[in-house]
């Protein structure tokens, strides 16, 4: 049994992938030939995010997710929203950004900064969303032929299932994928401005500032459940409002960065 997703919903992924796996790696690429980046900030926020989210916060969050410890917060969607989705990804993501600021003791200017915070927000792009969409492609060309070299993926699984799998894929349509790659935007934009904040902590010795960051990360991940009752399209507005003005934020910083 096959199950083949529309044209349309191909297309979609590929351009997702495309826009989330290559379009970033491009990006870095001419940014650093027009020196408009360096490499070891660049580098370190991309360790950063991946250290505190891929290896420490989100298999912590597994394990205690199977242990029953968030029970309580599971119960509560907004809670769990604000507290599990915002507060935990704030205090490990900007505390990540702090031990890569205090490490980067001779990469402190403005420059290194938004290097530094584009190495952590791309990082995000193609090891959440970029794998994901590449995945999306990979079962989709699994379930049109599960006898083809890909219905490995599909191993163990009955009928029932793939046709689950293959319906879950079919909601993910053009317009979803087109708000998610605008969220990621958004999220980038983001990050650049929380580690704004974060280095300008380390740089004035001011805790004050990497707290602010905390607090934000946790508005900004929680605007989804706050806002769910408006709909997907005026969430992904309100999140790349507050994207554009972080943005605009870490362009007037530039004028007086501290020295």
């Amino acid at each position: 049994m096959t199950f083949a997703l529309s044209g349309a919903q191909i297309a979609a992924f590929s351009v997702a992938a495309l826009c989330t796996l290559v379009l970033p790696v491009a990006l870095l690429i001419l940014l650093g030939a027009l020196k408009k980046i360096r490499l070891a900030p660049l580098a370190l926020g991309f360790v950063s995010f991946f250290v505190s989210q891929m290896v420490l916060r989100l298999p912590l969050l597994q394990l205690l997710t199977a242990s029953g410890a968030l029970n309580a917060f599971a119960a509560h969607t907004v809670l769990y929203a604000v507290v599990v989705g915002g507060l935990s990804a704030g205090l490990f993501e900007e505390s990540a950004r702090l031990g890569g600021a205090a490490i980067l003791k001779n990469n402190r200017t403005w420059k290194d900064m938004v290097s530094f915070g584009l190495g952590h927000g791309l990082c995000e792009v193609m090891t959440v969303t970029g794998m994901a969409y590449l995945n999306y492609l990979l079962l989709a060309a699994a379930l049109a032929n599960p006898g083809g070299p890909l219905g490995a993926l599909l191993a163990g699984l009955d009928s029932a299932t793939l046709a689950q799998l293959a319906a879950q894929l079919a909601a993910i349509g053009p317009g979803l994928v087109a708000l998610a790659l605008l969220e990621r935007v958004s999220a980038v934009l983001f990050h650049l401005f929380a580690t704004s904040l974060v280095f300008t902590a380390v740089i004035r010795r001011r805790p004050g500032w990497y707290l602010a960051a905390i607090a934000a990360h946790t508005l900004f991940n929680s605007v989804a459940v706050l806002l769910a009752g408006a709909g997907m399209v005026v969430t992904e507005l309100a999140l790349l409002a507050l994207g554009l003005c972080g943005g605009g934020y870490v362009l007037a910083a530039k004028r007086k960065w501290p020295a």
